[in-house]
């Protein structure tokens, strides 16, 4: 399986490095293609290429004075705290060998020695989509950094699952980065036609707290390939919105993006990506940080069944300076995540695990988050400092930690994922795996008008279904007469139940199931 990481993906090597006599051929250009030039490339996002013995030599010293600063290449998680997938990042020999490379007067070497030239391509690695959301033409002027969504109707008619997922960004000179939502709500729709040009503007996300996060492109990615078996849900008549990240200083650039899928209509293990971590369960909250202060929040969530986690990532915007998350698990051991001691607003995705990682039910996850309003914080939008709160603006706050997961299997923790592939050697079933009653989670959430509900069970046996209100009071229960054996699925209304948060609760004999269900 190719694993994307949500800002970064580049390949994983060994630099042959000469330590008394580097020169480009041998030690450089092996470090430059592994780490540098999926960005540094004539069609990429940085503002030069590193693809040639001459780009290298011309740019030497802008190379020495931001490796040495550690500026690049952009890898904001810690590796001392926890190895992640494709990390970007250069070893001490690789530092000292380019180090000595220009101060030697950058040197070529044998030529016919040097790697073969890394080739980045446009073209599409998906050559037979199932669906293809496009964009409209968008011609940028921007003087800032622009964070444009823009809306694009799935036309899916029942339930679907992504298998591959491959975003191609129109002009990939002005692309940084795109992530993609679906989102049933239809508010990004009525933001887009409230706004004269295509798309609409909105920093912090897609201005809809319905939209669900389900892919992230970075420079150098490829397609995002789910192990065999699993799948990212997509449900009927949903919106597909892509935010697309646009750096300051274009000036009449077009660009028009699309995204490709891969889809399957089977029952997939589905694969989730939501923020367990985050700013509305707070141990500290709210999310207030006065102006000339600063602040630190802890969040902590108890998992209660056993998952597999594919990658994490943690948010914030301007005002945050770094957040790490790790956790505890019953017998006590400590799982770390992530920690990003110096938080970039611009540099930040899903960063994927090695492996699958399992997290024990009971599990409690916690995160840790610093914040700096003050004038010494040069990130700050305000000067004077304001008083900052939680929201989506510029200006405002927020503090998530997303995961993608799934319910656990045996031996999911033997998927590799930074690899080039994943052979599948167990095709494992539900019904070899799970021996009790299972309520999955209900989609859409937050849900509209229609719920779809799987649920899994043993043996054939009638269950009661019930929502409840947060104080406990019963809104309504009704019976599902004759499951099958194995999985299940149900679709109910929800038209006529007031707006708000309510469980949704299954009872199979003597074994209740719960999920949060949110009314929009």
């Amino acid at each position: 399986m190719k694993k994307i990481l949500p800002l970064v993906f580049f390949l994983s090597v060994f630099a042959k490095v000469n330590a008394t006599n580097p020169d480009w051929s041998v030690d450089i250009a092996p470090i430059l293609y592994a780490k540098c030039t999926s960005c540094h490339n004539q069609n990429g996002i940085a503002p030069f290429s590193l693809i040639t013995y001459q780009d290298a030599f011309f740019y030497k010293t802008d190379i020495q004075t931001n490796v040495n600063s550690g500026m690049m290449p952009p890898w904001p998680p810690d590796p001392n705290y926890r190895h992640l997938a494709h990390e970007r990042v250069l070893s001490p020999a690789e530092k000292s060998a380019i180090d000595q490379w220009v101060n030697a007067g950058a040197p070529q070497g044998d030529s016919t020695l040097a790697p073969a030239q890394p080739v980045y391509s446009s073209a599409a690695e998906i050559t037979s989509p199932d669906l293809i959301s496009r964009m409209p033409d968008y011609v940028v002027n921007t003087t800032t950094d622009l964070y444009r969504c823009f809306v694009m109707p799935s036309g899916l008619l029942s339930q679907q699952y992504i298998t591959e997922i491959e975003a191609l960004p129109g002009n990939r000179n002005i692309v940084h980065h795109i992530l993609i939502y679906e989102d049933t709500s239809g508010i990004p729709a009525q933001l887009d036609a409230a706004d004269p040009d295509p798309g609409y503007t909105d920093f912090g996300g897609t201005g809809s707290p319905s939209s669900n996060l389900i892919g992230v492109w970075v420079p150098g990615q490829s397609v995002y390939r789910l192990p065999v078996g699993m799948g990212i849900g997509m449900p009927a008549n949903t919106n597909i919105v892509i935010q697309i990240h646009y750096p300051g200083g274009i000036t009449n650039q077009t660009d028009s993006t699309k995204i490709l899928f891969k889809l399957s209509s089977s029952l997939l293990r589905n694969v989730t990506i939501t923020p367990p971590l985050n700013h509305f369960n707070l141990t500290n909250g709210p999310l207030v940080i006065p102006p000339n202060t600063t602040r630190t929040f802890y969040s902590q969530y108890t998992i209660p069944v056993t998952l597999s986690t594919l990658s994490v990532g943690p948010h914030m915007h301007l005002i945050g300076k770094s957040i790490m998350s790790y956790g505890v698990t019953p017998s006590n051991d400590t799982i770390p995540f992530i920690n990003i001691p110096e938080w970039d607003f611009h540099w930040q995705g899903l960063y994927s695990f090695r492996n699958v990682l399992k997290i024990p039910g009971g599990t409690v996850l916690h995160s840790t988050a610093f914040y700096d309003n003050t004038t010494a914080n040069l990130n700050n939008p305000n000067n004077p400092p304001q008083m900052v709160t939680l929201g989506e603006a510029t200006t405002d706050e927020m503090m998530l930690v997303f995961f993608s997961y799934l319910f656990y299997f045996p031996g999911d923790e033997n998927i590799v994922i930074d690899s080039s592939a994943v052979t599948a050697t167990d095709d494992y079933s539900f019904s070899e795996i799970i021996t009790s009653p299972q309520l999955f989670e209900p989609m859409p959430n937050p849900a509209h008008d229609n719920v779809l509900i799987d649920f899994y069970l043993p043996q054939k046996s009638p269950v009661e279904f019930s929502i409840f209100d947060l104080n406990g009071r019963l809104i309504r229960s009704w019976f599902v007469a004759h499951p099958l054996a194995g999985l299940n699925r149900e679709t109910f209304s929800v038209s006529d139940v007031a707006s708000g948060q309510y469980i949704l609760q299954l009872r199979a004999g003597d074994v209740v199931k719960s999920k949060k269900l949110v009314r929009q």
